[in-house]
């Protein structure tokens, strides 16, 4: 092998180098400004919610919460505006509840994983009688209440455990707040007054919701 030959694969061998190095740094360096953009984003968010009216409302700390931590979460939906919302309350020909409204517009529209926990989007909205057929017209409700299938509205269609959380959409408060309770084997469980008690949890504890209540794993959750 010529001395100009061993020169030429050796300038070769450092021009690939350099360009490995240069595809690195431009790599950390678009990294760098995806995470930078954002936090700039996640302030401004921050900022928008904790300066809007929606913020004296009782969700607003577990909103906050999710707001901070946005980095933790995937899969989050985009906000919804209140045109957009009132459009899906048409089509449902229901009011939502405030609690959820606020989430809708100022974290997303569900999300595949927020803390450990899905939620659908409530524009692919589910009724729980839509997707399981072997129902009756009615289920049962921890304590013996009977509720109509087809009142139930499903948050998420099925987590991780194979239940769903749902929407008890015939109870509702003087507020317009809607309760709700955890669907599995052919029951409704543990249910909590209203959107605001359900996303406390989740923030507080950033497991699923279930599995906070469930502790004494009376569901076989494992």
């Amino acid at each position: 092998m010529t001395t100009k030959t061993i020169l030429f694969i050796a300038l070769g061998i450092v021009s690939f180098g350099v360009s490995l190095l240069v595809k690195k740094n431009k790599d950390q360096s678009n990294t760098t400004r995806k995470r930078m953009l954002a936090k700039v984003n996640q302030a401004k968010n921050i900022e928008k919610f904790r300066n809007s009216k929606d913020f004296q409302h009782p969700i607003s700390s577990a909103i906050f919460n999710l707001l901070e931590n946005f980095d933790v979460h995937d899969g989050v939906g985009k906000k919804l505006n209140d045109e957009e919302i009132k459009a899906i309350e048409n089509k449902l020909q229901l009011d939502l509840p405030t609690s959820y409204k606020i989430f809708l517009k100022h974290f997303g529209d569900g999300g595949n994983w927020v803390f450990s926990q899905y939620i659908d989007s409530i524009q692919n909205f589910s009724w729980l009688s839509n997707y399981r057929n072997d129902f009756s017209e009615t289920i049962e409700l921890d304590g013996g209440k009977l509720l109509k299938v087809n009142s139930l509205l499903c948050l998420m269609t099925e987590d991780s455990n194979g239940g769903a959380w749902c929407w008890l959409t015939s109870e509702k408060d003087t507020n317009g707040e809607w309760e709700l309770a955890y669907y599995m084997d052919n029951k409704l469980h543990y249910k909590v007054l209203n959107f605001t008690e359900w996303l406390n949890i989740l923030t507080k504890e950033g497991v699923e919701v279930i599995r906070e209540l469930d502790l004494e794993e009376t569901l076989g959750l494992g």
